[in-house]
């Protein structure tokens, strides 16, 4: 199940029939209040293909844009209840477009985090996995230190890769189909407490930065070592080995990751 967590990562750009980079950070307060700040950028090339899919379905391909304030706003209600929008700015590189977002929240039991991006309003709808949400709960220490646990979700593969994975060839092809779509395509998903960090089960720490999740679609798809290493693993054990140390990957394989932290006054 662990192999099949990794791969729905890998295969969930798919859902945006082009190639993007999404950054999730969840900003946490001592008393289970924050922020989230959330930044989605689609490559130009990306976007006019989505408007081309959208014409052939038969609406008008302008509506079609992920990075819109709309779907910033709208996004909100995904996040989980009591979630609110609070401001969006647009972003516009030569690469692409996007946007970047902050939303409020007051209770961190209540957040969900996808770790794919929204895809409301596609003409076509790919089966990329049923990735699920990343969600937490908080319980406080005797001596006043936080303590963040964050549940990661047990996935399936897309039901078009079959029983792709370790072993299997159908796994490296269906790679090998993907590459030219994802080329530059980014997931990152990361935490940061409000006050002094004390420990936290996550390998992935930079200062009071914990990541979750970062992969950079284009360096672990075009690693064949990594392939095959996957394809010969035969335990769980085996599986951990082969994901350590990937270039482009920080994947916690965990189901749950603790961060405790002295809380900011």
């Amino acid at each position: 199940m662990r192999l099949a967590r990794l791969a729905a990562i890998l295969f969930l750009a798919v859902s945006t029939v082009g190639c993007f980079q999404m950054t999730t950070v969840v900003k946490v307060n001592g008393d289970g209040g924050g922020t989230i700040d959330h930044t989605m950028l689609v490559t130009k090339a990306a976007l006019a293909q989505l408007r081309n899919f959208s014409a052939l379905g038969g609406g008008r391909g302008q509506q079609i844009d992920l990075t819109s304030e709309d779907q910033a706003r709208a996004m909100a209600e995904t996040l989980g209840p009591g979630v609110a929008y609070v401001s969006s700015e647009p972003i516009d590189t030569p690469l692409g477009e996007g946007r970047h977002a902050t939303y409020a929240f007051r209770d961190i039991s209540q957040v969900r985090i996808s770790q794919q991006p929204r895809t409301d309003g596609l003409p076509v709808k790919v089966d990329a996995g049923n990735t699920g949400d990343i969600t937490c709960s908080m319980t406080r220490e005797a001596n006043g230190n936080a303590i963040l646990h964050i549940n990661l979700p047990e996935v399936s593969l897309p039901s078009s890769l079959g029983n792709a994975g370790a072993g299997n060839p159908g796994f490296a092809q269906q790679l090998a189909m993907v590459r030219s779509l994802l080329a530059g395509a980014r997931v990152s998903i990361g935490v940061e407490p409000a006050g002094q960090l004390v420990k936290t089960s996550s390998p992935y720490v930079d200062g009071g930065h914990v990541t979750l999740l970062d992969v950079n679609l284009d360096q672990v798809l075009g690693n064949e070592a990594l392939l095959t290493r996957l394809q010969t693993a035969k335990t769980p054990e085996e599986i951990k080995a082969a994901l350590t140390d990937v270039p482009g990957l920080k994947i916690t394989l965990d189901r749950e990751v603790t961060i405790e932290f002295t809380p900011a006054k």
